[in-house]
């Protein structure tokens, strides 16, 4: 791994750790908005490809870039940054987040505000401004099942899926919950360090759920916090991969987190729905595949 050497100089209240695989001109955005809230961005690049840790480093001299090599996975990375920092407090942003309201101290308020909280997670917006809901209650057998089998659109009608994804939340005041999932998520370091951060065996997906589950079995609490506010484009990363690609990587965590937390069994059951997520991904990448066809060929006469 090699880092700049515009290295951590003295103590920061809050560092603000995003992962860089090829967000282009997103993670730039996001490192600034780090900034601009008062905190110190701390960036890991997962072996990108598309100039944008060069980039950081041009723009933002005073950055600290950390490069892994490597896709050495979001876990390991976000690990690697908190360690990287020596702020009181650590916040993961996605590359594809911007923080557009607040500032440290609305953050701070959040964990004053009841010593048991170990996870504060802020409201997140579009592009357009509308709320994304960023609260879930936690996955059961009968909600990943449902979810395998793609019935998650339906989520409204389902009663065991409505009830998952908190589709009445309203996220205009604060409230503990279950867990928030992680296009941004805050955290005392000295509560990060206790239990040990992420959890390197997830890859991709499911490393916030596990951590937030770690932290309720312990009587500690996940709060909603709307003082601070992000907005989320999504799928900066994602869209450079096939859905076949990240459906394997979905599989992977959903497995592991059913091994540790829901037990063997029921591992096993959610294992026989692979094949069916396969084919999905498989039959989307061969549309989006059609699709591009017919775009670049009606492109074409058009032209």
């Amino acid at each position: 791994m090699r880092r700049k050497q515009a290295a951590i100089a003295g103590p920061a209240t809050l560092d603000v750790v995003i992962v860089n695989w090829n967000g282009g001109d997103d993670v730039l955005r996001a490192a600034r908005s780090a900034l601009n809230f008062g905190a110190r961005p701390i960036v890991v690049d997962n072996g990108s490809t598309d100039g944008s840790a060069d980039r950081i480093e041009l723009t933002l001299p005073g950055i600290l870039v950390l490069r892994m090599g490597h896709n050495a996975g979001f876990s390991r990375a976000c690990n690697v940054g908190a360690q990287a920092g020596n702020g009181e407090y650590v916040m993961l942003l996605n590359p594809d987040a911007e923080l557009i309201q607040g500032g440290i101290a609305d953050l701070v308020r959040a964990f004053e505000r009841d010593a048991q909280t170990a996870i504060v997670g802020p409201r997140t917006v579009d592009a357009q401004g509308h709320q994304q809901i960023t609260v879930r209650q936690f996955p059961t057998l009968p909600t990943l099942f449902l979810y395998q089998l793609k019935l998650h659109r339906l989520a409204r009608w389902i009663r065991p899926l409505r009830d998952y994804f908190m589709v009445d939340f309203a996220g205009d005041s604060p409230v503990p919950v279950d867990q928030v999932i992680g296009a941004a998520l805050a955290m005392r370091r000295r509560d990060w360090e206790d239990f040990g951060g992420l959890d390197e065996g997830y890859f991709l997906l499911f490393e916030e759920v596990d951590l937030s589950r770690r932290i309720s079995a312990r009587g500690r609490t996940s709060l909603y916090w709307p003082y601070v506010v992000v907005r989320h484009l999504g799928g900066t990363s994602f869209r450079k991969l096939s859905h076949l690609r990240v459906q394997r990587i979905w599989n992977a965590s959903l497995l592991r987190y059913a091994r540790v937390h829901l037990g063997i069994p029921a591992a096993i059951l959610l294992a026989t729905t692979i094949p069916i997520t396969l084919v999905v991904g498989a039959l989307r990448d061969s549309g989006a595949l059609i699709r591009g066809r017919a775009d670049r060929f009606c492109s074409y006469v058009g032209g």
